[in-house]
């Protein structure tokens, strides 16, 4: 696989630009095949049979444009298909999920309680309590970890409502529905935000939870465990003295979800149909 291939990298809908953002700013140089699978989202109220299938499917679509690495942009996704993604595309194409960079990072720090949010399927999973849990000993500690669902969240932020005056009581009544202290002795020190579409509330999610709590950055963790990764193997692409063109796709194209994914990433960007599913 040659240095110059692009990078690909996939979601249910459009949150995964969060991390194709954060990506393409750790690696200038890298091109990016992004697939939005508009047409299933979401995968968080998805079984986690179907989400591996698509999963599968649209990785093998990915390869298949000549994509030299994977990205799972979802947690639902990461969760339940990271393994078969890997084992499907072989040891030469590097599988980077958003859920075990995290979990790393989070475990080499500092905050030992620790609060999860995210889709049902995400959080149904369990994925961060045990992963954070086994890390947190190997580095010598333990922690409190919880987790809790919090199912409004994306759709809100997908339809643009992040800094909307209704996003911040959906949140703290999360936060009270998972009796998480904000203040004292057992106040939570850190949050993980479990949803690629959550970074865009984070201005919301401050607000409700006050400066004690520490907001985990994913997608920045995610964009450095990928810079790693391909340099690990030689596959981080050099400068070209040529513009990089990006290609964005999603299974169902709607003006809506154009118009959303200017937000998600950050610049304006040419979202394409791609006729994945028929």
């Amino acid at each position: 696989m040659a240095s110059e291939a692009p990078i690909g990298i996939f979601d249910s809908g459009i949150g995964g630009l969060t991390v194709a953002h954060a990506v393409s700013l750790a690696l200038p140089n890298e091109r990016l095949h992004y697939f939005g699978d508009t047409a299933h989202m979401p995968y968080g109220d998805r079984s986690p049979e179907l989400v591996k299938s698509w999963s599968l499917r649209i990785a093998e679509h990915l390869l298949d444009s000549g994509c030299k690495a994977i990205i799972i942009a979802c947690n639902s996704a990461s969760a339940a298909a990271t393994s078969a993604v890997a084992s499907a595309v072989g040891p030469s194409v590097p599988v980077i999920d958003v859920v075990n960079p995290v979990v790393s990072a989070v475990a080499k720090g500092s905050a030992r309680r620790i609060g999860v949010i995210g889709t049902r399927a995400t959080i149904g999973s369990g994925v961060y309590g045990r992963a954070l849990s086994i890390a947190m000993e190997q580095e010598g500690s333990a922690g409190r970890i919880e987790e809790w669902p919090t199912p409004l969240l994306a759709p809100l932020i997908e339809e643009g409502w992040h800094d909307h005056a209704l996003m911040e009581p959906v949140i703290q009544s999360y936060i009270d529905a998972a009796g998480w202290d904000l203040e004292g002795p057992d106040a939570l020190e850190a949050l993980i935000p479990g949803c690629t579409h959550y970074p865009l509330a984070l201005s919301a999610l401050e607000r409700v939870l006050g400066k004690g709590v520490a907001l985990i950055d994913g997608p920045s963790i995610v964009a450095q465990e990928v810079k790693a990764r391909l340099d690990a193997v030689n596959l981080t692409a050099g400068p070209s003295g040529q513009e990089k063109k990006h290609r964005f796709a999603v299974s169902d194209l709607t003006a809506s979800f154009a118009r959303s994914a200017e937000r998600f990433f950050g610049s304006d960007i040419d979202l394409q149909h791609d006729p994945l599913w028929g």
